[in-house]
């Protein structure tokens, strides 16, 4: 409790502010990169959710129960999935690449499954405490911070609030807050929401560009990090309204966006050319607005984009892992 309490509270904007002093942003780091296409049902080896020593785990935090996979050998990443999504939609062969170099853990979002179950409240902050609840439960140290979809807007706020829980964060598909962004259509929020009708090929066609819509067909479900000990669980209308609010909120929270430049963590992030949930443009404002982040547009992607190229965004994020320093901070 006491380590949760130093974590969080030194990382207010005023103790940075004192820490380092007001800076403008340096200019990004932007790359853009076109991977070799990867098999679309691949057969991967040691998956770790096919290992009969997996189970599922429950952390007992001062902000509730959370339920997670800690797999992998190594520094530790973190991943918070996305809108609506548990722990399984992260892609098998992504997290295997990942536990090759480094111990994963991989946990539902509050409110789903076995992860605070009685969960009724889901802001930004909210989220944020539950993510730094776990990491100081688990006595992580070192930590890669992983947000996907709407977990990026999540690692946005924890880079924010508690610095200190976390080393370097990955922004993966990720909305920027507040004028910044680009929100998510209606439309789109529709779909993502399993509104009556919406079919599996419908979220696949949101989820991936339509050069990959019928390999994430035939390949996605099978992809999935599916350990023997889990059943995905089904999200309530309260998660899913829950999150709505989060993500509408995070569209117009104008603090958010301008704390953002006082963020002193190595960033990394990650965005598809061609991602119809959250546009590019979300990342190039997110790069522009966070001082000496790293920016990777990977072309023919979309939304889920660690299903179409795995191996590529694993390695991506090692070598980010390896070679990163936090800005400001002598190493």
């Amino acid at each position: 409790m006491t380590r949760l309490r130093t974590l969080i509270g030194a990382g207010s904007l005023a103790a940075l502010a004192a820490l380092f002093g007001a800076t403008q942003p340096a200019p990004v780091e932007a790359k853009t990169v076109h991977y070799a296409n990867e098999k679309a049902c691949p057969v991967v080896a040691d998956r770790p959710d096919h290992k009969p020593w997996i189970r599922e785990q429950i952390a007992h935090t001062v902000n509730g129960d959370i339920a997670y996979f800690r797999f992998g050998h190594g520094t530790p990443i973190v991943l918070q999935t996305g809108f609506r999504a548990t722990l399984a939609e992260w892609d098998a062969a992504f997290l295997t690449d990942l536990a090759k170099r480094h111990e994963v853990i991989v946990f539902d979002n509050r409110g789903i499954g076995r992860s605070e179950p009685a969960a009724s409240s889901f802001t930004a902050r909210d989220m944020t405490l539950d993510a730094a609840a776990l990491i100081d439960t688990l006595r992580l140290s070192d930590v890669t911070f992983v947000g996907w979809s709407m977990g990026g807007a999540i690692a946005q706020q924890l880079a924010l609030d508690a610095p200190l829980a976390v080393r370097r964060i990955v922004l993966m598909s990720a909305p920027a807050p507040g004028s910044l962004g680009v929100p998510v259509t209606p439309d789109v929020e529709a779909t993502l929401s399993g509104n009556a009708g919406t079919t599996f090929m419908d979220v696949m066609r949101v989820l991936f560009p339509p050069n990959a819509v019928d390999a994430a067909q035939r390949c996605f479900r099978q992809n999935m990090f599916q350990p023997a000990s889990y059943r995905p669980p089904a999200i309530s209308a309260t998660v899913t309204e829950g999150q709505s609010v989060l993500l509408h909120d995070w569209s117009s929270d104008e603090a958010a966006a301008a704390a953002l430049k006082n963020v002193r963590l190595a960033t990394l992030i990650l965005t598809g050319a061609d991602d119809q949930v959250l546009p590019k443009q979300n990342s190039e404002a997110l790069a522009g607005q966070i001082p000496h982040a790293q920016l990777l547009v990977v072309r023919s992607a979309g939304h889920a984009m660690m299903y179409q190229y795995p191996h590529a965004l694993a390695a991506a994020i090692n070598t980010f892992i390896a070679t990163s320093r936090p800005p400001g901070r002598a190493e």
